[in-house]
């Protein structure tokens, strides 16, 4: 028994396989265009998505990757980056990481949106680590018993060696606010020297202080203001808040990339 095919004329296979004209791959859609030709998230729109959430969105762009928006929120007095799809039905909360130059964007973007003004802290009763009259200067609110911050302050002797425009001045903070650690720094304060902020962190004996000064008073107020919680924390001529022991080059880096900030003020 023969078996039996339908007839499809050529006519017929031309227009269900049909190649689409070259006009048909040129219509609207972002790939004709910025992204933003065809896709929007308003203010009000993010405040509605992310509800009580956050306490307020602060702005909306487009974020570095494509098919995100950054939202800039904050909630209890920080502030820091989400980012919400073009479909609107995703939020994230999370890094993004630029594998190209090892940057982390969201992190340089936290640091940016949290910026201090320098302004409003006082030098006076800080022990400097090279010159006085450097250009750049980093402040550093340090614990005399913590070792992370002896680490650091290696570092910042290893910068100012190589750098003389570089100053760090240290401002001895007794994290805990315990009496024993307010009483080093406050000896630390009253002597005014590397040699004993230095004897401070090998756990050496230091005399009592006994000059009156109220700066170290001022360092635990000017670090709950600022929501400065851990040591040692560094804050940048451009006001930015960075916690941790971190490496010379990273802080030259930093340093390099707000080189155009005002500086803290005598």
């Amino acid at each position: 028994m023969r078996r039996i095919f339908p007839v499809v004329s050529l006519a017929a296979l031309l227009l269900l396989f049909a190649v689409p004209s070259a006009h048909s791959f040129t219509g609207d859609g972002c790939a004709g265009g910025a992204c933003t030709d065809c896709h929007s998230l308003s203010r009000d729109e993010a405040v509605k998505i992310l509800g009580s959430g956050v306490d307020n969105v602060l702005s909306v762009r487009m974020s570095p990757v494509n098919g995100l928006w950054e939202v800039d929120v904050q909630k209890a007095g920080q502030r820091w980056p989400l980012y919400i799809d073009f479909s609107k039905e995703y939020v994230i909360a999370g890094q993004i990481l630029q594998m190209s130059t090892k940057k982390n964007l969201t992190g340089n973007r936290i640091l940016s949106m949290n910026r201090v003004d320098v302004s409003q802290v006082p030098l006076s009763g800080a022990i400097v680590v090279g010159k006085k009259d450097a250009k750049r200067r980093i402040i550093v609110f340090d614990d005399p018993s913590c070792p992370h911050c002896a680490e650091l302050h290696a570092t910042a002797k290893e910068i100012v060696a190589k750098n003389p425009d570089v100053a760090f001045f240290v401002r001895p903070f007794p994290r805990n606010n315990d009496r024993p650690t307010h009483e080093k720094a406050l000896s630390i304060v009253c002597a005014g020297t590397i040699q004993a902020l230095e004897d401070g962190f090998a756990g050496k004996p230091l005399p009592k202080g006994e000059c009156g000064s109220k700066a170290v008073d001022e360092t635990i107020r000017l670090a709950h203001r600022f929501n400065i919680r851990s040591t040692p924390t560094m804050i940048f001529p451009d006001g930015r808040v960075v916690p941790g022991a971190l490496k010379a080059d990273v802080i030259l880096s930093l340093l390099n990339e707000g080189a155009d900030a005002p500086h803290p003020k005598k």
